[in-house]
């Protein structure tokens, strides 16, 4: 049995109707709409200039056309993978999972390409270990719920992850050289800020409305 097969008959599905909802809730961009608001608040409220908010605005926008929509539209009708749920040669033993399909071709996944280079670039972004934690915690949960839901092999996920992650650096390697350009070159020494402006305060918000969104999912996969 090969490593894709291996992960997606130990982590496809369960016999919980209560975690096939959560999964369904979770895997959901517009579940997390509250945390992207609340990204978007930080960088505003922590950013003096239009320039400065515009051009934060922008590089997270290239983590997203390259980690995603780039994939969507050249890796994955170069490779035609087909989903595990999708397989003829697979898919009687895959769980489907509340009638869920996803359309398109697998390799790579796009869910977890987005969600890690986001994660990568906010955390190079305030340089703050909770913020990491926070989002590296979100990119995992939408990478491992592909796989719960049999809509990507394990190796799809891997691939995403790692592809996400060097599109993070990039977009923030971008981010660093044009900022200084036009602002100053200043590293804060406070117990207010992160060592590049960020308030731990509106921190503090994001990771609030990410805990809230996370019990929110679960509310709702138990009433559902």
């Amino acid at each position: 049995m090969n490593i894709d097969m291996f992960f997606l008959s130990l982590l496809n599905g369960s016999d919980s109707i209560f975690t096939d909802e959560l999964m369904i809730i979770l895997t959901n961009g517009i579940t997390w709409v509250g945390l992207y608001l609340a990204l978007a608040f930080l960088v505003i409220k922590n950013n003096k200039t239009v320039p400065q908010i515009f051009l934060i605005f922008a590089c997270a926008l290239v983590c997203v056309l390259l980690s995603g929509i780039l994939n969507d539209m050249v890796f994955k009708p170069l490779f035609h993978r087909l989903r595990p749920v999708n397989d003829p040669g697979v898919k009687e033993m895959v769980a489907v999972v509340s009638g869920y399909h996803a359309k398109g071709y697998s390799f790579f996944s796009s869910h977890s390409a987005n969600t890690f280079s986001v994660a990568l670039f906010f955390t190079l972004l305030t340089r703050s270990k909770l913020m990491g934690v926070t989002l590296f915690s979100w990119a995992f949960i939408n990478a491992f719920t592909r796989l719960y839901l049999g809509v990507h092999w394990f190796s799809d996920v891997t691939v995403g992850m790692l592809w996400g992650m060097m599109i993070g650096v990039l977009a923030y390697y971008l981010y660093y050289k044009i900022f200084y350009i036009i602002s100053p070159h200043a590293k804060y020494i406070s117990s207010q800020y992160t060592s590049t402006g960020y308030s731990h305060n509106e921190i503090n918000l994001t990771v609030c409305v990410y805990v809230f969104t996370i019990i929110y999912c679960v509310i709702s996969a138990v009433v559902a």
